[in-house]
C-alpha cells in the first residue's frame, strides 16, 4: 500500500530490508492528520487545519483557517525531492522554496524514480541523499558534524 502512494522503485529497493520495514509500518497516524493533508490538497493552500466554520470562528477568530506564515519560519531549511516521488509534488516543492525565507539548498535528487520511500529505504540513499545532507549541515556548523553525522562535543 505504501508504494501506491508513495512511487516504487524496484532497483533502489533494499529487500533484505523487507522483514524490518513490515514489522513498524505502516506505522500509525491519526485520522485528522490525514484529513489535514487533504485538505490541503483540496484547498491549495497551505494552513492551519479546517474545523468548518463554526469551529474556526472559536479556534481562529476567522471562518476560515489562517495559512501559516512561512516568513516566520527563519532557520536554515534545505528542500530535498525526488521525481518519482507521488506524495510530493515538485510544483509544491518549488513553491515552498519561494516562499521560505532561509532556504540554504534545493535540491532533486539524481535519480529518475527517487520516491517518498527511498530517502529511508533506497540502496544508494546515502551517496545520493546523505552525503549532501553531511556537507550542507557541516558548511552551516563546522565543529559539530562528522561525516558520519554525529555530534561531537567541544572541549
Amino acid at each position: 500500500m505504501i508504494f501506491m502512494i508513495c512511487g516504487y522503485d524496484r532497483e533502489q529497493f533494499n529487500y533484505t530490508l523487507l522483514p524490518v520495514i513490515l514489522s513498524h509500518d505502516p506505522a500509525g497516524t491519526s485520522a485528522k492528520t490525514l484529513l489535514h493533508y487533504v485538505q490541503g490538497l483540496q484547498s491549495g493552500k497551505f494552513r492551519q487545519f479546517d474545523y468548518g466554520r463554526e469551529k474556526n470562528l472559536l479556534m481562529y477568530n476567522s471562518s476560515e483557517p489562517p495559512n501559516y506564515d512561512l516568513a516566520n519560519i527563519t532557520v536554515p531549511i534545505a528542500l530535498f525531492y525526488g521525481s518519482g516521488d507521488r506524495l510530493v509534488n515538485i510544483v509544491d516543492v518549488k513553491r515552498l522554496y519561494r516562499a521560505l525565507p532561509n532556504v540554504m539548498d534545493i535540491y532533486e535528487v539524481p535519480w529518475p524514480k527517487f520516491n517518498h520511500v527511498d530517502f529511508l529505504w533506497a540502496k544508494d540513499a546515502p551517496k545520493l541523499v546523505y552525503e549532501r545532507v553531511f556537507k550542507l549541515m557541516k558548511r552551516k556548523n563546522p565543529n559539530n558534524v562528522t561525516s558520519m553525522g554525529l555530534q561531537r562535543r567541544s572541549k
